[in-house]
């Protein structure tokens, strides 16, 4: 399980235990969740830095693409965790 699989899996525990309880395979469900985050984190972050500047320094870029990731990743989570968003697909 990936950082953002556990990471949600530790949110339901703590404020969504219902829902949590009422997932028949909890490791599947928070494995394919967190590769489903890491894929949305790494798509919008390839949107929010956009394309390279060919003028852009080695640390412009860096930060660009940190700054960028940071802010995907922040999104995403925040998406993912507001209650009531999903019900667990494998009740």
């Amino acid at each position: 399980m990936n950082p953002y699989g556990a990471r949600m899996r530790e949110h339901y525990a703590k404020h969504r235990a219902t829902e949590l309880a009422a997932i028949s395979d909890p490791e599947s469900y928070f494995e394919e969740l967190g590769l489903q985050i890491e894929t949305e984190i790494d798509t919008l972050a390839d949107q929010i830095a956009g394309p390279s500047d060919p003028s852009e320094g080695y640390l412009e870029r860096v930060g660009r693409l940190s700054e960028a990731r940071t802010t995907a990743e922040s999104e995403v989570l925040r998406q993912h965790m507001r209650p009531g968003l999903r019900t667990p697909p494998n009740t």
